[in-house]
């Protein structure tokens, strides 16, 4: 018997689908009261049912008097790629949310054979050539193109054919059309009843004729699942048939045209010796490559649509955590999308055991719902699992809602967010480059900013911005630095130039919408950069005449400037740096470490001011390392204290290379000042030791860094499937509260200790493997006060993987902070 809840479920399914052919004008939805009538039920019932139902997720509720239901997954299916809210507030309507479309009512019977090889999961990515060689195959006329689908078992080369298929139906404008599929493996011992498919045969009784497929399939697809199955003489038939495209059968006596197509499976290479004769004949040769080789984002895609059919096969609503999806995802399939869909069902099969209220049909998937075998794996994917959770990142919420009729609003923002991150990106990328230069505080630092994006740019950012640049802006600019010789140079890096490009682009626009401002400023480049700004006002010389406006001395000077950053950058020559320190290899090690470990050009060497080396010799060899070291901008000189602070000017007086002292140096200088020389913005006047307060940010990231080894050396191979990243940044939030609470000092060994200790015992307490402790009572009773402390410092590691830790595993984190003697 129907219960209450599925008659009120059916109705508001049946109105929402009837307010939707009306195009949402009349009706915002379906009350409380219409449906206690229809239904002829109590209304305070039927507002309960109703309210319930969007709890669950299945209905969306229009505030107001009276409040309006909407059934959720039908508007989900006829707006399959737009975000739905659960509750729309009082002043706005459904149509705020939505690009309306005439209405089309969908059927959901048969729906995975609906689907076209354009929504197969990597049909924009890996699988793009194998969709157009699938098109193009089966649009050839008059019944195109014979296919061979290459690809291990488990790639889904079963789903292509029947997406195939479907693409035919298509093309041939018709609702259906002859379609068989026989797997190989039926005639690996008998040869004969593969021959008696192609050719025909007589019944028992010989009264009359089986057809051969070929008559069967007439215009049709016939799919043969595992070729290399078949016997060699039956290939050899095949392959003559496909040869001469014509068959005979047993009950005809002339021979037929093959007006079939043949789409063959193998698992095998097309050049291996038991399909070799038949490959020879299938033109279009389909390669689908394993599911751990086609992108981390396509996999995700796969993960979520397996279980998206598991809510559908069971009815019921899956919620899945971020770090469920994020551990599958880094996790190697070998037997493809069987095996990992075999992992799925098993972590559902799990979750729905733990359902206590079966009328809530929903399941949540957690860690304790993998598999062991799934748990166990030990892969490294520390970079991969952050790659994974910036893709997952544009879903907001931390749990993935997968619904009984298989849509999941997290799907869709997956599945859409490359676009729309595109193009958000490529939006916002070009809006830094339009700046008001009247609000700006710094010219110069704004400037070379732009430049040191834009020398690295990648190709599809530049374009974007080209895109946007006026041609007769472009064309100008470039003419009037072509005729200056000084400038020439800049027209050889013409990328450089889009940031200005795009400003006076901007500036134009502005001008032609009468969005000017009163100028009240005096040129502050025109004898810094004198060059630079006799072209810049050249520029805009031109443009004032065409769009008749006096451009303001703030912007000439922000054009001069940029030209003069920008020709810096292009003729750059590095500074160089000679480290002297006393002793016998302080200076020497000091300077392998930095070349091991700062990226970019530059030019750095060592002298070690030993006991047996006196003063003059140590000038004279300083002298000859300038020589050698420098480039033409200088040599900065970087020492650890006297008598070697005199050493810059001694080589000045000496050389006449320029020079620069730096003294009381420490490796930590030493790397940001090798950083600052790489910079081809930087000169010798401005490399210099950053003040206190950077320097502090500066021994943060360096603890940071520490931490990072930690994980990557250490951590990381001590556990098998807590993600490392998440764990250890809530592990260090616990660490730094616990140390504040016991009033104690942060060390590197309590750090390592704690981190290394806590991640395995996350990952013990998840898998219900935890440790016990013999004396627990009397541990206790001796440190109770630590052990609160400890379980109060844990309290966020453990509600962020919803677990509690018992008291044998709290009283081995408590060892941690005590004195070694006292356990």
């Amino acid at each position: 018997m129907t219960t209450r809840i599925e008659r009120i479920s059916s109705y508001l399914k049946e109105q929402t689908d009837a307010i939707l052919q009306d195009g949402l004008n009349n009706e915002p939805g379906i009350d409380a009261l219409l449906c206690a009538l229809d239904l002829h039920l109590d209304r305070a019932n039927v507002s309960k049912d109703l309210n319930r139902l969007w709890k669950e997720g299945r209905a969306v509720k229009v505030q107001g008097k009276p409040v309006y239901y909407l059934d959720y997954t039908v508007l989900s299916r006829h707006f399959p790629n737009q975000y739905i809210p659960s509750i729309i507030s009082k002043n706005e309507n459904l149509t705020d949310f939505l690009s309306m479309q005439p209405y089309k009512k969908v059927h959901t019977e048969n729906n995975y054979f609906n689907n076209t090889l354009d929504d197969m999961i990597g049909a924009k990515g890996s699988l793009s050539e194998v969709i157009i060689n699938a098109k193009s195959a089966i649009s050839y006329p008059p019944y195109g193109i014979h296919c061979l689908i290459l690809g291990n078992a488990g790639v889904g080369k079963t789903l292509l054919t029947q997406r195939m298929y479907n693409f035919a139906c298509q093309v041939r404008k018709a609702d259906s059309i002859p379609f068989m599929t026989l797997s190989c493996q039926n005639y690996q011992e008998n040869p004969q009843l593969f021959s008696e498919a192609l050719f025909g045969s007589k019944t028992k009784n010989n009264s009359r004729y089986s057809p051969s497929i070929f008559e069967t399939c007439k215009n049709g697809i016939i799919v043969l699942e595992q070729i290399d199955r078949l016997p060699f003489s039956c290939q050899t038939q095949l392959a003559s048939i496909l040869s001469r495209k014509r068959y005979h059968t047993i009950y005809q006596q002339d021979e037929q045209q093959l007006q079939s197509m043949i789409i063959a499976t193998t698992s095998k290479n097309n050049d291996d010796c038991k399909i070799e004769t038949l490959a020879k004949f299938m033109p279009i040769q389909l390669k689908m490559e394993d599911i751990d080789k086609r992108g981390i984002y396509e996999k995700i895609e796969l993960i979520m649509d397996l279980f998206s059919e598991e809510a559908i096969h069971t009815h019921t609503t899956i919620r899945v955590h971020k770090d469920i999806i994020a551990w599958l995802a880094s996790k190697k399939f070998p037997n493809n999308i069987i095996q990992m869909r075999n992992e799925i069902q098993i972590s559902c099969s799990k979750a729905y055991m733990e359902i206590n209220d079966p009328k809530k049909q929903i399941v949540y998937v957690s860690f304790q719902s993998l598999s062991l075998e799934l748990l166990s794996q030990t892969e490294n994917t520390q970079n991969l699992n952050s790659n994974i959770f910036s893709l997952l990142s544009c879903i907001p919420s931390d749990y993935l809602q997968f619904n009984q009729d298989g849509t999941s609003n997290a799907a869709t923002i997956f599945k859409n967010a490359p676009n729309m991150f595109k193009e958000h990106r490529m939006r916002q990328f070009i809006d830094e480059f339009n700046v008001n230069v009247e609000e700006l505080k710094d010219i110069n630092h704004y400037v070379k900013e732009n430049i040191n994006v834009l020398k690295d740019c990648p190709s599809p950012q530049l374009e974007g911005l080209h895109k946007n640049i006026n041609p007769y802006v472009y064309q100008v600019t470039m003419q009037k630095i072509n005729e200056r010789q000084l400038l020439k140079k800049l027209s050889e890096h013409p990328q450089l130039l889009y940031g200005i490009l795009l400003h006076i682009t901007n500036y134009i626009s502005r001008i032609e919408h009468g969005q000017t401002g009163i100028d009240t400023s005096k040129s502050m480049t025109k004898y810094v950069y004198h060059n630079e700004y006799l072209c810049a006002k050249d520029i805009y010389q031109e443009f004032s005449s065409l769009y008749s406006f006096t451009p303001s001395e703030r912007e000439i000077d922000f054009l001069a400037s940029y030209l003069a950053i920008a020709n810096q950058w292009i003729n750059h020559i590095n500074v160089a740096i000679l480290v002297i320190c006393h002793g016998k290899h302080i200076a020497s090690e000091m300077v392998d470490y930095v070349k091991k470990s700062v990226q970019g050009t530059f030019f750095i060497d060592s002298i070690d001011f030993n006991e047996d080396m006196q003063l003059n010799d140590l000038l004279e060899l300083a002298c000859i390392k300038a020589n050698d070291l420098n480039q033409g901008a200088g040599v900065l000189i970087t020492c650890d204290m006297e008598p070697l602070t005199s050493v810059s000017e001694y080589i000045h007086k000496q050389t006449n290379i320029p020079t620069k002292s730096v003294n009381n140096i420490n490796l930590m200088d030493l790397l940001n000042l090798t950083n600052q020389t790489t910079s081809p913005l930087n000169d010798l006047d401005q490399i210099r030791i950053k003040p206190d307060h950077e320097q502090k940010k500066i021994r943060k990231e360096t603890q940071s860094e520490f931490i990072e080894q930690i994980k990557e050396r250490v951590i990381s191979k001590t556990v098998s499937f807590i993600d490392v990243n998440k764990s250890t940044s809530i592990l260090e939030t616990c660490l730094k509260n616990t140390l504040k609470e016991l009033h104690m000092e942060y060390t590197d060994v309590l750090a390592i200790k704690y981190l290394c200790h806590c991640t395995n015992m996350l990952e013990r307490i998840i898998r219900n493997e935890t440790w016990d402790y013999q004396k627990s009572h009397l541990f206790m009773k001796e440190n109770s006060y630590m052990i609160h402390v400890i379980e109060h410092g844990l309290e966020f590691a453990a509600n962020s993987f919803s677990i509690k830790i018992p008291l044998s595993e709290l009283i081995y984190v408590t060892q941690i902070f005590l004195p070694e003697e006292q356990y």
